[in-house]
Protein backbone atom coordinates (compact mmCIF):
# COMPACT_ATOMS: atom_id res chain seq x y z
CA UNK A 1 0.00 0.00 0.00
CA UNK A 2 0.94 3.50 -0.77
CA UNK A 3 0.64 6.88 0.62
CA UNK A 4 -2.44 9.09 -0.58
CA UNK A 5 -1.59 11.88 -2.37
CA UNK A 6 -3.36 15.77 -2.23
CA UNK A 7 -4.41 17.91 -5.07
CA UNK A 8 -3.84 20.87 -5.45
CA UNK A 9 -4.90 24.75 -7.69
CA UNK A 10 -2.54 27.32 -8.84
CA UNK A 11 -1.39 28.87 -5.48
CA UNK A 12 1.44 31.31 -5.10
CA UNK A 13 4.62 29.65 -4.15
CA UNK A 14 4.66 30.24 -0.76
CA UNK A 15 1.47 29.08 -0.08
CA UNK A 16 2.13 25.16 -2.45
CA UNK A 17 2.58 23.32 1.18
CA UNK A 18 1.39 19.50 1.30
CA UNK A 19 -2.01 19.32 2.80
CA UNK A 20 -3.83 16.21 3.60
CA UNK A 21 -6.49 15.68 1.06
CA UNK A 22 -9.86 14.48 2.79
CA UNK A 23 -11.77 12.18 0.81
CA UNK A 24 -14.47 11.52 3.58
CA UNK A 25 -15.54 14.93 3.14
CA UNK A 26 -15.99 15.07 -0.46
CA UNK A 27 -19.58 14.39 -2.67
CA UNK A 28 -18.48 11.04 -3.90
CA UNK A 29 -17.31 9.58 -0.45
CA UNK A 30 -20.53 10.49 0.85
CA UNK A 31 -22.80 9.36 -1.96
CA UNK A 32 -21.30 5.69 -1.85
CA UNK A 33 -20.73 5.59 1.97
CA UNK A 34 -24.61 6.05 1.74
CA UNK A 35 -25.94 4.16 -1.10
CA UNK A 36 -23.49 1.51 -1.82
CA UNK A 37 -24.75 -0.89 0.06
CA UNK A 38 -28.57 -0.63 -0.99
CA UNK A 39 -27.17 -0.53 -4.37
CA UNK A 40 -25.55 -4.38 -3.98
CA UNK A 41 -28.44 -5.05 -2.96
CA UNK A 42 -31.06 -4.01 -5.09
CA UNK A 43 -28.36 -5.82 -8.00
CA UNK A 44 -28.50 -9.08 -6.37
CA UNK A 45 -31.92 -9.00 -6.02
CA UNK A 46 -33.00 -7.44 -9.15
CA UNK A 47 -30.44 -9.16 -11.70
CA UNK A 48 -30.01 -13.31 -11.91
CA UNK A 49 -26.05 -12.08 -11.71
CA UNK A 50 -25.08 -10.32 -9.16
CA UNK A 51 -22.51 -7.41 -9.94
CA UNK A 52 -18.35 -8.59 -10.77
CA UNK A 53 -16.48 -9.27 -7.48
CA UNK A 54 -13.67 -6.62 -8.98
CA UNK A 55 -17.10 -4.04 -9.40
CA UNK A 56 -17.85 -4.27 -5.31
CA UNK A 57 -13.91 -4.70 -4.16
CA UNK A 58 -13.58 -1.59 -5.87
CA UNK A 59 -16.02 0.09 -4.44
CA UNK A 60 -15.62 -0.62 -1.18
CA UNK A 61 -11.80 -0.31 -1.33
CA UNK A 62 -12.46 3.35 -2.30
CA UNK A 63 -14.26 3.81 1.03
CA UNK A 64 -11.15 2.86 2.72
CA UNK A 65 -9.02 5.00 0.93
CA UNK A 66 -6.85 8.21 2.54
CA UNK A 67 -8.91 7.50 5.56
CA UNK A 68 -6.27 7.54 8.73
CA UNK A 69 -8.14 4.72 11.13
CA UNK A 70 -7.36 2.49 8.16
CA UNK A 71 -3.78 2.66 8.64
CA UNK A 72 -0.85 5.45 7.78
CA UNK A 73 2.87 6.41 6.72
CA UNK A 74 4.25 8.42 9.99
CA UNK A 75 7.23 11.18 8.81
CA UNK A 76 8.94 12.95 11.45
CA UNK A 77 11.53 16.06 11.00
CA UNK A 78 14.74 15.21 13.06
CA UNK A 79 15.00 18.84 13.76
CA UNK A 80 12.07 20.11 15.65
CA UNK A 81 9.96 16.70 16.06
CA UNK A 82 6.97 17.55 13.93
CA UNK A 83 4.67 14.34 12.61
CA UNK A 84 3.08 14.20 9.71
CA UNK A 85 1.06 11.21 9.06
CA UNK A 86 0.17 10.14 5.41
CA UNK A 87 -3.05 7.84 5.00
CA UNK A 88 -2.81 4.95 2.68
CA UNK A 89 -4.25 4.19 -1.20
CA UNK A 90 -6.07 2.10 -2.41
CA UNK A 91 -4.91 1.71 -5.68
CA UNK A 92 -7.81 0.90 -7.51
CA UNK A 93 -8.10 2.01 -11.33
CA UNK A 94 -11.99 3.06 -11.64
CA UNK A 95 -13.51 4.99 -9.08
CA UNK A 96 -10.69 6.74 -6.80
CA UNK A 97 -10.21 10.23 -7.98
CA UNK A 98 -7.32 10.71 -6.15
CA UNK A 99 -5.33 7.33 -6.96
CA UNK A 100 -6.61 7.71 -10.45
CA UNK A 101 -4.72 11.10 -10.25
CA UNK A 102 -1.90 9.90 -9.25
CA UNK A 103 -1.79 6.85 -11.85
CA UNK A 104 -2.28 9.33 -14.75
CA UNK A 105 0.41 12.08 -13.37
CA UNK A 106 2.83 9.27 -12.90
CA UNK A 107 1.88 7.41 -15.95
CA UNK A 108 2.39 10.62 -17.73
CA UNK A 109 5.66 11.23 -16.11
CA UNK A 110 7.32 7.62 -16.75
CA UNK A 111 6.83 7.67 -20.15
CA UNK A 112 7.76 11.50 -20.45
CA UNK A 113 11.38 10.44 -18.90
CA UNK A 114 11.81 7.27 -20.08
CA UNK A 115 9.61 5.95 -23.53
CA UNK A 116 8.66 8.99 -25.96
CA UNK A 117 11.80 10.61 -27.47
CA UNK A 118 11.71 14.51 -27.72
CA UNK A 119 10.28 14.35 -31.30
CA UNK A 120 7.06 15.47 -32.67
CA UNK A 121 4.05 13.63 -31.44
CA UNK A 122 0.49 13.43 -32.89
CA UNK A 123 -2.65 12.46 -31.00
CA UNK A 124 -4.91 10.17 -33.26
CA UNK A 125 -8.54 9.61 -31.46
CA UNK A 126 -10.38 6.97 -32.58
CA UNK A 127 -14.79 6.87 -32.17
CA UNK A 128 -16.94 3.91 -32.63
CA UNK A 129 -20.45 3.58 -33.45
CA UNK A 130 -23.02 3.83 -30.88
CA UNK A 131 -23.54 0.12 -31.73
CA UNK A 132 -20.59 -0.88 -30.92
CA UNK A 133 -19.85 0.89 -27.86
CA UNK A 134 -21.47 -2.05 -25.87
CA UNK A 135 -19.41 -4.80 -27.54
CA UNK A 136 -16.57 -3.45 -26.83
CA UNK A 137 -16.81 -2.90 -22.97
CA UNK A 138 -18.18 -6.09 -22.51
CA UNK A 139 -15.56 -8.08 -24.85
CA UNK A 140 -11.62 -7.61 -23.99
CA UNK A 141 -10.75 -9.06 -27.61
CA UNK A 142 -13.30 -6.68 -29.69
CA UNK A 143 -11.43 -3.74 -27.77
CA UNK A 144 -8.06 -5.06 -28.29
CA UNK A 145 -8.56 -5.61 -32.04
CA UNK A 146 -9.71 -2.68 -32.74
CA UNK A 147 -7.24 -0.32 -31.03
CA UNK A 148 -4.60 -2.86 -32.74
CA UNK A 149 -6.42 -1.87 -36.14
CA UNK A 150 -6.52 1.76 -35.40
CA UNK A 151 -2.92 1.70 -34.63
CA UNK A 152 -1.43 -0.74 -37.64
CA UNK A 153 -4.03 1.98 -40.12
CA UNK A 154 -1.52 4.54 -38.44
CA UNK A 155 1.52 2.73 -39.35
CA UNK A 156 0.46 2.23 -43.05
CA UNK A 157 -0.50 5.63 -43.66
CA UNK A 158 3.60 7.18 -42.41
CA UNK A 159 4.56 3.97 -44.52
CA UNK A 160 2.70 5.75 -47.42
CA UNK A 161 3.83 9.03 -46.77
CA UNK A 162 7.28 8.23 -46.27
CA UNK A 163 7.54 6.33 -49.45
CA UNK A 164 6.27 9.23 -51.51
CA UNK A 165 9.29 11.06 -49.46
CA UNK A 166 11.84 8.43 -50.88
CA UNK A 167 12.14 6.57 -47.53
CA UNK A 168 12.08 2.81 -47.15
CA UNK A 169 12.80 0.64 -44.31
CA UNK A 170 10.92 2.72 -41.40
CA UNK A 171 9.94 2.00 -37.94
CA UNK A 172 6.91 4.10 -36.31
CA UNK A 173 5.89 3.76 -33.11
CA UNK A 174 2.38 4.54 -30.64
CA UNK A 175 1.29 4.56 -27.12
CA UNK A 176 -2.38 3.58 -27.07
CA UNK A 177 -5.05 4.34 -24.28
CA UNK A 178 -8.17 2.86 -24.74
CA UNK A 179 -10.80 4.62 -22.49
CA UNK A 180 -14.16 3.35 -21.64
CA UNK A 181 -15.97 7.03 -20.47
CA UNK A 182 -16.94 10.04 -22.15
CA UNK A 183 -17.08 13.79 -20.81
CA UNK A 184 -20.63 13.13 -19.10
CA UNK A 185 -19.71 10.02 -17.31
CA UNK A 186 -21.70 7.85 -20.26
CA UNK A 187 -20.25 4.93 -21.98
CA UNK A 188 -18.29 5.94 -24.53
CA UNK A 189 -15.14 3.11 -25.66
CA UNK A 190 -12.72 5.12 -27.94
CA UNK A 191 -8.78 5.39 -28.26
CA UNK A 192 -6.51 8.07 -27.70
CA UNK A 193 -3.23 7.14 -29.37
CA UNK A 194 -0.26 9.08 -29.22
CA UNK A 195 2.18 8.72 -32.22
CA UNK A 196 5.33 10.14 -33.45
CA UNK A 197 4.57 12.96 -36.40
CA UNK A 198 7.72 11.04 -38.24
CA UNK A 199 9.00 7.56 -38.77
CA UNK A 200 12.60 6.00 -37.66
CA UNK A 201 15.04 4.69 -39.90
CA UNK A 202 18.54 2.83 -39.28
CA UNK A 203 21.47 4.77 -38.81
CA UNK A 204 25.26 4.20 -39.89
CA UNK A 205 25.92 3.60 -35.85
CA UNK A 206 23.94 1.18 -35.27
CA UNK A 207 23.13 2.09 -31.18
CA UNK A 208 20.80 4.88 -32.50
CA UNK A 209 18.24 5.53 -34.73
CA UNK A 210 17.44 8.69 -37.12
CA UNK A 211 13.67 10.26 -36.93
CA UNK A 212 11.98 11.76 -39.90
CA UNK A 213 9.53 13.91 -39.85
CA UNK A 214 6.53 13.46 -42.49
CA UNK A 215 4.35 15.98 -44.47
CA UNK A 216 1.34 16.98 -42.07
CA UNK A 217 -1.66 14.06 -43.23
CA UNK A 218 -4.68 16.09 -45.07
CA UNK A 219 -7.94 15.30 -45.47
CA UNK A 220 -7.61 12.95 -48.16
CA UNK A 221 -4.96 10.95 -46.06
CA UNK A 222 -7.67 10.70 -42.97
CA UNK A 223 -10.79 9.79 -44.73
CA UNK A 224 -8.60 6.76 -46.15
CA UNK A 225 -7.38 5.63 -43.25
CA UNK A 226 -10.96 5.73 -41.51
CA UNK A 227 -12.23 3.72 -44.30
CA UNK A 228 -10.28 1.42 -43.87
CA UNK A 229 -10.24 0.81 -40.03
CA UNK A 230 -14.09 0.70 -40.67
CA UNK A 231 -13.61 -1.97 -42.93
CA UNK A 232 -10.99 -3.64 -41.22
CA UNK A 233 -13.13 -3.19 -37.95
CA UNK A 234 -16.25 -4.81 -39.15
CA UNK A 235 -14.79 -7.32 -40.94
CA UNK A 236 -12.86 -9.06 -37.69
CA UNK A 237 -16.11 -8.55 -36.08
CA UNK A 238 -17.96 -10.53 -38.74
CA UNK A 239 -15.68 -13.54 -38.72
CA UNK A 240 -15.40 -13.71 -35.43
CA UNK A 241 -19.12 -13.89 -34.78
CA UNK A 242 -19.90 -10.62 -32.83
CA UNK A 243 -21.90 -9.16 -36.20
CA UNK A 244 -24.62 -10.62 -38.58
CA UNK A 245 -24.20 -10.32 -42.23
CA UNK A 246 -25.21 -6.69 -42.13
CA UNK A 247 -22.42 -4.77 -40.64
CA UNK A 248 -25.39 -2.24 -39.88
CA UNK A 249 -27.02 -5.15 -37.43
CA UNK A 250 -25.97 -3.70 -33.66
CA UNK A 251 -24.02 -6.68 -32.16
CA UNK A 252 -26.71 -9.48 -30.86
CA UNK A 253 -27.92 -9.50 -27.19
CA UNK A 254 -27.06 -11.96 -24.34
CA UNK A 255 -29.15 -14.70 -23.43
CA UNK A 256 -28.75 -13.70 -19.51
CA UNK A 257 -28.60 -10.40 -18.54
CA UNK A 258 -26.24 -9.59 -15.48
CA UNK A 259 -26.39 -7.00 -13.19
CA UNK A 260 -23.19 -5.32 -14.94
CA UNK A 261 -24.99 -5.69 -18.47
CA UNK A 262 -27.95 -3.69 -16.92
CA UNK A 263 -25.32 -1.12 -15.86
CA UNK A 264 -23.18 -1.40 -18.79
CA UNK A 265 -26.57 -0.49 -20.91
CA UNK A 266 -28.31 2.12 -18.88
CA UNK A 267 -24.91 3.98 -18.61
CA UNK A 268 -25.03 4.35 -22.56
CA UNK A 269 -27.80 7.38 -22.33
CA UNK A 270 -29.66 7.18 -18.39
CA UNK A 271 -29.82 10.13 -17.05
CA UNK A 272 -31.62 13.56 -17.63
CA UNK A 273 -29.50 16.11 -19.25
CA UNK A 274 -30.77 19.84 -17.96
CA UNK A 275 -29.51 23.07 -17.16
CA UNK A 276 -29.18 23.91 -13.31
CA UNK A 277 -30.51 27.85 -12.71
CA UNK A 278 -27.39 28.60 -10.68
CA UNK A 279 -24.76 26.92 -13.16
CA UNK A 280 -26.44 28.20 -16.69
CA UNK A 281 -24.16 28.75 -19.87
CA UNK A 282 -22.38 31.58 -20.91
CA UNK A 283 -24.74 34.82 -20.99
CA UNK A 284 -26.93 34.87 -24.40
CA UNK A 285 -26.30 37.86 -26.38
CA UNK A 286 -29.21 37.22 -28.94
CA UNK A 287 -27.21 36.17 -31.73
CA UNK A 288 -27.50 32.65 -32.90
CA UNK A 289 -24.61 30.05 -32.06
CA UNK A 290 -23.33 29.38 -35.80
CA UNK A 291 -22.76 26.51 -36.48
CA UNK A 292 -19.36 24.16 -36.11
CA UNK A 293 -17.69 23.29 -38.76
CA UNK A 294 -19.39 20.08 -40.96
CA UNK A 295 -16.51 16.97 -39.89
CA UNK A 296 -15.02 17.32 -43.61
CA UNK A 297 -13.46 20.70 -42.87
CA UNK A 298 -11.24 19.69 -39.96
CA UNK A 299 -8.63 17.64 -39.33
CA UNK A 300 -10.68 14.38 -39.01
CA UNK A 301 -12.16 11.73 -41.03
CA UNK A 302 -16.14 10.65 -40.45
CA UNK A 303 -17.42 7.13 -42.50
CA UNK A 304 -20.22 5.40 -41.27
CA UNK A 305 -20.12 6.15 -37.62
CA UNK A 306 -16.16 6.11 -37.29
CA UNK A 307 -14.44 9.21 -36.59
CA UNK A 308 -10.78 9.80 -36.64
CA UNK A 309 -9.23 13.21 -35.51
CA UNK A 310 -5.64 13.61 -35.57
CA UNK A 311 -5.23 17.53 -34.92
CA UNK A 312 -3.25 18.02 -32.04
CA UNK A 313 0.59 18.11 -32.77
CA UNK A 314 3.46 19.24 -29.37
CA UNK A 315 6.43 20.54 -31.04
CA UNK A 316 9.81 18.04 -29.75
CA UNK A 317 11.14 21.08 -27.65
CA UNK A 318 7.67 21.24 -25.94
CA UNK A 319 8.61 18.85 -23.12
CA UNK A 320 5.74 20.02 -20.68
CA UNK A 321 3.32 20.34 -23.70
CA UNK A 322 4.51 16.15 -24.45
CA UNK A 323 3.82 15.57 -20.47
CA UNK A 324 0.56 17.79 -20.55
CA UNK A 325 -0.87 15.80 -23.73
CA UNK A 326 -0.36 12.38 -22.05
CA UNK A 327 -1.94 13.51 -19.04
CA UNK A 328 -4.87 13.92 -21.19
CA UNK A 329 -5.02 10.78 -22.39
CA UNK A 330 -4.57 9.30 -19.16
CA UNK A 331 -6.74 11.00 -17.66
CA UNK A 332 -9.49 9.62 -14.67
CA UNK A 333 -13.37 9.44 -16.03
CA UNK A 334 -14.40 11.08 -12.61
CA UNK A 335 -13.99 14.48 -11.70
CA UNK A 336 -14.65 15.73 -8.41
CA UNK A 337 -14.86 19.45 -9.44
CA UNK A 338 -17.95 18.63 -11.44
CA UNK A 339 -19.79 16.53 -9.33
CA UNK A 340 -22.92 18.27 -7.40
CA UNK A 341 -25.63 16.55 -5.18
CA UNK A 342 -29.02 18.63 -5.11
CA UNK A 343 -30.91 19.49 -2.29
CA UNK A 344 -33.72 17.01 -3.31
CA UNK A 345 -30.38 14.13 -3.08
CA UNK A 346 -30.16 13.53 -6.67
CA UNK A 347 -26.83 13.95 -8.31
CA UNK A 348 -25.77 16.49 -10.78
CA UNK A 349 -22.38 16.06 -13.28
CA UNK A 350 -21.60 18.80 -15.27
CA UNK A 351 -21.06 17.72 -19.11
CA UNK A 352 -17.38 18.70 -20.25
CA UNK A 353 -18.67 19.97 -23.52
CA UNK A 354 -22.29 21.43 -23.64
CA UNK A 355 -24.85 20.51 -25.86
CA UNK A 356 -27.08 23.88 -26.08
CA UNK A 357 -28.31 24.58 -23.17
CA UNK A 358 -27.86 20.89 -21.15
CA UNK A 359 -24.72 22.25 -18.62
CA UNK A 360 -25.62 18.64 -16.34
CA UNK A 361 -26.51 15.18 -16.20
CA UNK A 362 -28.84 15.01 -13.21
CA UNK A 363 -29.42 10.98 -12.02
CA UNK A 364 -30.58 9.61 -8.95
CA UNK A 365 -27.97 8.22 -6.13
CA UNK A 366 -28.58 4.45 -7.74
CA UNK A 367 -27.87 5.26 -10.99
CA UNK A 368 -24.94 7.34 -10.59
CA UNK A 369 -23.41 4.15 -8.77
CA UNK A 370 -24.47 2.33 -12.34
CA UNK A 371 -22.97 5.05 -14.31
CA UNK A 372 -19.80 4.43 -12.08
CA UNK A 373 -19.86 0.59 -12.02
CA UNK A 374 -20.48 0.73 -15.42
CA UNK A 375 -16.68 2.93 -15.89
CA UNK A 376 -14.50 0.62 -13.36
CA UNK A 377 -11.85 -1.58 -16.35
CA UNK A 378 -11.86 -5.56 -15.74
CA UNK A 379 -8.86 -7.04 -14.14
CA UNK A 380 -6.10 -8.13 -16.27
CA UNK A 381 -7.73 -5.26 -18.91
CA UNK A 382 -4.12 -2.96 -19.37
CA UNK A 383 -5.07 0.98 -19.33
CA UNK A 384 -2.05 1.63 -21.76
CA UNK A 385 -0.63 -0.30 -24.68
CA UNK A 386 2.84 -0.19 -26.52
CA UNK A 387 3.61 -1.06 -30.20
CA UNK A 388 5.88 -0.91 -32.98
CA UNK A 389 9.40 0.67 -31.67
CA UNK A 390 7.47 1.37 -28.27
CA UNK A 391 6.87 -1.95 -27.77
CA UNK A 392 8.97 -4.23 -24.67
CA UNK A 393 10.43 -6.47 -26.83
CA UNK A 394 11.14 -4.35 -30.00
CA UNK A 395 14.78 -4.35 -31.22
CA UNK A 396 13.93 -0.55 -31.84
CA UNK A 397 13.36 0.45 -28.21
CA UNK A 398 17.15 1.09 -26.96
CA UNK A 399 17.72 2.99 -30.13
CA UNK A 400 14.90 5.69 -29.76
CA UNK A 401 13.83 6.19 -26.23
CA UNK A 402 15.35 8.84 -24.15
CA UNK A 403 18.57 7.32 -22.54
CA UNK A 404 19.45 8.85 -19.14
CA UNK A 405 23.34 10.43 -18.70
CA UNK A 406 25.01 9.39 -15.44
CA UNK A 407 24.78 11.88 -13.26
CA UNK A 408 26.43 15.10 -12.77
CA UNK A 409 28.93 15.51 -9.38
CA UNK A 410 27.00 18.75 -8.21
CA UNK A 411 24.67 17.73 -5.63
CA UNK A 412 22.30 19.44 -2.93
CA UNK A 413 22.62 18.86 0.35
CA UNK A 414 19.83 16.50 -0.04
CA UNK A 415 21.52 14.47 -2.70
CA UNK A 416 19.61 15.59 -5.72
CA UNK A 417 21.47 17.28 -8.98
CA UNK A 418 21.57 21.34 -8.36
CA UNK A 419 19.10 22.49 -11.23
CA UNK A 420 21.89 24.73 -12.39
CA UNK A 421 24.27 21.83 -13.74
CA UNK A 422 24.25 21.00 -17.23
CA UNK A 423 25.39 17.63 -17.28
CA UNK A 424 22.41 17.17 -15.11
CA UNK A 425 19.73 18.98 -17.56
CA UNK A 426 21.76 17.15 -20.61
CA UNK A 427 20.85 13.90 -18.68
CA UNK A 428 16.89 14.66 -18.95
CA UNK A 429 16.88 15.60 -22.50
CA UNK A 430 19.27 13.99 -24.27
CA UNK A 431 17.73 11.36 -26.44
CA UNK A 432 19.37 8.98 -29.25
CA UNK A 433 17.30 10.02 -31.96
CA UNK A 434 16.96 12.36 -34.41
CA UNK A 435 17.42 14.31 -37.46
CA UNK A 436 16.07 17.34 -38.80
CA UNK A 437 13.72 16.29 -41.43
CA UNK A 438 14.54 17.40 -45.45
CA UNK A 439 12.14 15.82 -47.01
CA UNK A 440 11.86 17.14 -50.77
CA UNK A 441 8.47 15.91 -51.66
CA UNK A 442 5.34 18.20 -50.90
CA UNK A 443 6.90 20.70 -48.89
CA UNK A 444 4.10 23.30 -48.34
CA UNK A 445 2.70 20.36 -46.29
CA UNK A 446 5.41 20.16 -43.93
CA UNK A 447 5.60 22.68 -40.57
CA UNK A 448 8.27 24.19 -39.46
CA UNK A 449 11.32 22.11 -39.08
CA UNK A 450 11.68 19.55 -36.15
CA UNK A 451 14.62 20.82 -33.82
CA UNK A 452 17.47 18.61 -33.23
CA UNK A 453 16.70 16.87 -29.81
CA UNK A 454 20.09 16.58 -28.47
CA UNK A 455 20.39 20.27 -27.91
CA UNK A 456 19.67 21.01 -24.10
CA UNK A 457 16.28 22.43 -23.05
CA UNK A 458 16.35 23.42 -19.37
CA UNK A 459 13.00 21.82 -18.19
CA UNK A 460 10.94 23.27 -15.09
CA UNK A 461 11.48 19.67 -12.91
CA UNK A 462 14.99 18.33 -12.32
CA UNK A 463 14.96 14.47 -11.38
CA UNK A 464 16.79 13.30 -8.59
CA UNK A 465 20.38 12.08 -9.81
CA UNK A 466 20.57 8.84 -8.71
CA UNK A 467 20.22 6.87 -11.58
CA UNK A 468 18.17 4.07 -11.39
CA UNK A 469 16.90 1.85 -13.53
CA UNK A 470 13.64 2.83 -15.26
CA UNK A 471 10.01 2.37 -12.88
CA UNK A 472 6.82 2.99 -14.30
CA UNK A 473 5.91 4.09 -10.73
CA UNK A 474 7.72 7.58 -9.21
CA UNK A 475 8.00 8.61 -5.92
CA UNK A 476 5.16 9.72 -4.03
CA UNK A 477 7.22 13.19 -2.89
CA UNK A 478 8.76 13.59 -5.96
CA UNK A 479 5.57 13.10 -8.30
CA UNK A 480 4.25 15.63 -6.27
CA UNK A 481 7.04 18.36 -6.48
CA UNK A 482 6.86 17.41 -10.60
CA UNK A 483 3.55 18.04 -11.16
CA UNK A 484 2.56 20.27 -8.25
CA UNK A 485 5.32 22.03 -7.12
CA UNK A 486 4.42 21.21 -3.94
CA UNK A 487 7.43 19.81 -1.72
CA UNK A 488 5.34 17.37 0.85
CA UNK A 489 8.54 16.64 3.04
CA UNK A 490 9.70 19.99 3.65
CA UNK A 491 9.32 21.31 7.37
CA UNK A 492 8.31 24.84 8.38
CA UNK A 493 11.89 24.61 10.17
CA UNK A 494 13.62 24.20 7.07
CA UNK A 495 14.67 20.52 7.80
CA UNK A 496 13.78 17.65 6.25
CA UNK A 497 10.72 14.92 7.27
CA UNK A 498 11.55 11.58 6.89
CA UNK A 499 9.31 8.22 6.69
CA UNK A 500 10.14 6.06 10.18
CA UNK A 501 6.93 3.61 10.56
CA UNK A 502 4.31 2.04 8.73
CA UNK A 503 1.56 1.70 11.17
CA UNK A 504 -1.61 -0.88 10.36
CA UNK A 505 -2.16 -2.32 13.79
CA UNK A 506 -5.67 -0.95 15.25
CA UNK A 507 -4.21 0.13 18.49
CA UNK A 508 -0.68 2.03 18.15
CA UNK A 509 -2.79 3.92 14.92
CA UNK A 510 -5.32 4.39 17.39
CA UNK A 511 -2.97 6.14 19.88
CA UNK A 512 -1.30 8.06 17.62
CA UNK A 513 -4.10 10.07 16.15
CA UNK A 514 -5.16 10.41 19.71
CA UNK A 515 -2.11 12.28 20.71
CA UNK A 516 -2.55 14.49 17.49
CA UNK A 517 -6.01 15.30 17.85
CA UNK A 518 -7.28 12.99 14.67
CA UNK A 519 -10.66 11.03 14.52
CA UNK A 520 -9.57 7.21 15.17
CA UNK A 521 -12.88 5.97 13.74
CA UNK A 522 -13.56 5.30 9.77
CA UNK A 523 -16.66 7.07 8.61
CA UNK A 524 -19.73 4.84 9.16
CA UNK A 525 -21.10 3.34 6.16
CA UNK A 526 -24.94 3.38 5.33
CA UNK A 527 -26.83 -0.31 5.52
CA UNK A 528 -29.35 -1.28 3.15
CA UNK A 529 -32.25 0.64 2.43
CA UNK A 530 -35.76 -1.28 2.21
CA UNK A 531 -36.50 -1.62 -1.48
CA UNK A 532 -39.08 0.62 -1.48
CA UNK A 533 -37.16 3.43 -0.10
CA UNK A 534 -34.23 3.04 -2.16
CA UNK A 535 -35.03 3.04 -6.46
CA UNK A 536 -34.13 0.19 -8.54
CA UNK A 537 -31.04 -0.72 -10.67
CA UNK A 538 -31.49 1.55 -13.98
CA UNK A 539 -32.32 -0.96 -17.27
CA UNK A 540 -33.24 0.58 -20.80
CA UNK A 541 -36.67 -0.73 -21.73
Amino acid sequence: MGPHGTRHGPTPAASKRYQRHEPEATPLYKIVAEHLESFLAEARETHERALPRYVERELREYLKCGILAHGFLRARCRSCGKDLLVALSCKKRGVCPSCNARRMCGTAAHLTDHVVPEVPMRQWVLSVPFELRLLLARDPRALTAVGRIFVQEIFRSQRERAGLSGLRSTASGAVCFPQRFGGSMNLNVHFHVVVPDGVFTAAKSAARADFWRLPTPDRMDLETLTVNVEMRVVGWLRRHGFLDNDPDEPPTEPVARSALDACLEGSLGLGELTVLPSRRCPIDDGHEALPAPPRSQRRGGHVRGFDVHAGVVVSASDREGRERLLRYCARPPLSLERLTVLGDGRIAYAIRKPWGNETHRVMSPLQFLARLAALIPPPRHPLIRFYGVFAPHSSWREKVVPIRLPCCDQRDEDGTCSPDSTAATTAITVARIVKPSTLPILPRRCSEPAPHCVAPVPPRYVAPAAVREPSTRIDWAELLKRVHDVDALACQCGGRLNFIALILDDRPASAILDSLHLSTEAPPIARARSPDLADPVPVDE
